[in-house]
């Protein structure tokens, strides 16, 4: 059996983005369509859908693509056009649908595992971040490219770095031990770091240690399906929603100095300094009198807020327009 999917497979439902197949032995295959697998409002409708039928009636899934790339993120062209019209309840309502999505793929009552391969850029990325695991073909480019078009990262990307940095350390070692771990995480998302491969794509953070990768594209999505089948029958048990470690204005306050330096040396512009500080808010919990443990959809809430206000800058229409012109070269 080379890929999850045969000609056995039944179909459960599907859309013109994507379609839930029964690939045996209780697991389930979430197939994206397209070339490049843009995420689209029908596609965040279709993966709730197939959530709700996996755990009704499955014991796992696999999210991947028979396509050379696993997903490049959200619909640009149809976010410019939102912002330049103003039309703030649509971009609300999709980076709600991006978040809530990914926040249940986490807290499936069955497991998940993100098969990747290609590019997996922006919301694709945060897709993968979703699953219990990932099943990486040794080419996945994964990465959080929004400050390349004057965004953040905001369907739960920021958040997961955030929590992913600082995961198992001490929150009482000394304040500066624990801001060379953030700020690390932090350069990643601001510089739009991309993974040249998968095993690149762990030491940047976007991959954990224990997430897989397979050599052969063969077999990749054949290994994913394997991944879920095993995690459930070790007697899988959903994650409960986390508390994440923010550093608050302190954190802040020193993310600041950083860019400022950054700034003074020439490395960024006025309007990158701007967006970069804005991150720091976000990825520090905002200006919290206290390094303190807050609730997930707290930062969450915070990506919103940013990601929106960004939405509305002459600039960052810009910079997604400069981005679109040379997608089509």
């Amino acid at each position: 059996m080379s890929t999850s999917k045969t000609a056995d497979s039944k179909q459960i439902i599907s859309n013109a983005e994507a379609s839930l197949f029964d690939i045996g032995d209780g697991i389930t295959y979430f197939e994206l369509h397209g070339k490049l697998n843009i995420i689209e409002d029908s596609t965040l409708a279709i993966l709730d859908s197939a959530l709700d039928e996996v755990e009704a009636n499955y014991s796992g899934m696999v999210i991947g693509t028979e396509a050379d790339n696993f997903s490049v993120g959200l619909n640009l062209i149809l976010l410019l056009e939102r912002a330049q019209s103003k039309d703030w309840d649509s971009i609300s309502k999709t980076l709600r649908n991006l978040q809530k999505v990914c926040t249940r793929l986490r807290l499936s009552t069955k497991p998940v595992v993100a098969a990747t391969v290609g590019m997996a850029l922006g919301g694709g990325c945060e897709l993968a971040f979703g699953a219990d695991a990932v099943q990486a073909f040794t080419n996945s480019k994964l990465g959080l490219v929004e400050l390349r078009v004057g965004l953040i990262p905001g369907g739960g990307g920021t958040t997961e770095l955030a929590f992913r940095c600082l995961e198992g350390q001490q929150t009482s070692s000394p304040i500066q031990q624990l801001f060379s771990l953030i700020l690390i995480a932090f350069e990643t998302i601001r510089q739009a770091k991309v993974s040249q491969n998968a095993a690149d794509a762990v030491e940047l953070g976007y991959l954990r240690k224990t997430d897989l990768i397979s050599h052969q594209r063969i077999n990749y999505l054949y290994d994913a399906k394997q991944l879920a089948l095993s995690l459930w029958e070790s007697g899988y048990q959903s994650p409960q929603p986390r508390q994440i470690f923010v550093l608050g204005e302190e954190g802040h306050n020193h993310l600041k100095q950083h860019i400022q330096q950054l700034r003074q040396a020439g490395t960024v512009n006025d309007y990158e300094q701007f967006l970069a500080e804005k991150l720091a808010y976000v990825f520090c919990g905002g200006m919290l009198s206290a390094p303190q443990y807050v609730a997930e959809q707290y930062l969450l809430d915070l990506e919103h807020e940013v990601f929106l206000s960004l939405c509305s800058e002459p600039k960052t229409h810009a910079m997604i327009e400069s981005t679109l012109k040379k997608g089509k070269k």
